[in-house]
């Protein structure tokens, strides 16, 4: 399995799109892996979690064919992971060749509900499917396990198991903060080959629908006494915010003391 993280950012983006703060000139001024898109991901090229209204700057700096995915999975209905409006572009009047193969698109109740409502039909070949906490489901070549994230008690927000047909299998974590216990029996009796966890917050404290760094270290240490995964298993962060008042390096300094990758846009994990 290969995942690439197109976008890293919190819903502001890095820089924020109208801030001024010290940390912001820096990352203006620094540019490279400092600069973050809205969070998302690719898998193995075939499958998209998430639609951020960045989608186009990232597949055009990374080189992605979008054209070759055949689903996309949204972990919950917040605006900077999901951009209905952008979907459309692959119907009809937009691509001289539009693709015969419907695209299957997989979310929260909440979420489908407003597609049902966005998306024309006339206008592109599309399926809609709901998913449910605790369903497992099938999607694209993937077994997936939706279960509930720690993130916005207003809507269903929603993480994920991925497994590929030969059996890698990845957690992937945002947005979410700090999982009940219930969640954490459930992930406890998997094996991850990788994990991607998102990082908002420096310190603890404040809105608990994100982890902070002390969390995500926490949470490696969990995974691995539980047998969850290995100590070499790869873990890497996303969903960074400028508030958090750290470039790519300084974050990378201080999650590699736990084991841990600060990701950027466009880094690939092979699974």
């Amino acid at each position: 399995m290969k995942v690439t993280l197109l976008g890293t950012a919190s819903a502001e983006g890095m820089p924020g799109l109208f801030c001024r703060c010290e940390t912001c000139a820096r990352v203006r001024a620094s540019g490279g892996k400092n600069i973050r898109t809205r969070s998302s991901a690719l898998i193995d090229n075939v499958l998209k979690i998430d639609f951020p209204p960045d989608t186009l700057s990232q597949v055009v700096r990374d080189g992605v064919d979008l054209s070759a995915i055949s689903a996309v999975l949204f972990t919950h209905g917040h605006d900077d992971h999901f951009s209905p409006a952008e979907l459309q572009y692959r119907g009809r009047y937009f691509v001289t060749e539009p693709p015969v193969c419907p695209l299957t698109i997989f979310g929260p109740p909440d979420v489908i509900a407003q597609l049902r409502l966005q998306l024309d039909p006339d206008l592109m070949a599309f399926s809609l499917h709901v998913l449910q906490p605790e369903r497992p489901a099938r999607i694209a070549d993937y077994w997936v396990f939706p279960f509930l994230a720690n993130h916005d008690s207003s809507r269903t927000c929603l993480n994920y198991v991925l497994k590929s047909p030969d059996g890698t299998t990845l957690l992937y974590a945002s947005d979410t903060g700090w999982y009940s216990d219930r969640t954490w029996k459930l992930l406890e009796d998997f094996s991850f080959d990788a994990v991607v966890v998102e990082c908002g917050k420096r310190e603890e404290g404040g809105y608990a629908g994100h982890l902070s760094i002390p969390e995500v270290a926490r949470m490696r240490k969990r995974l691995e006494a539980a047998g969850a995964l290995q100590s070499d298993g790869p873990m890497v962060a996303t969903h960074f915010s400028h508030q958090m008042e750290l470039l790519h390096d300084e974050l990378d300094t201080i999650l590699s003391a736990y084991n841990i990758r600060a990701g950027y846009d466009g880094i690939t994990i092979d699974c």
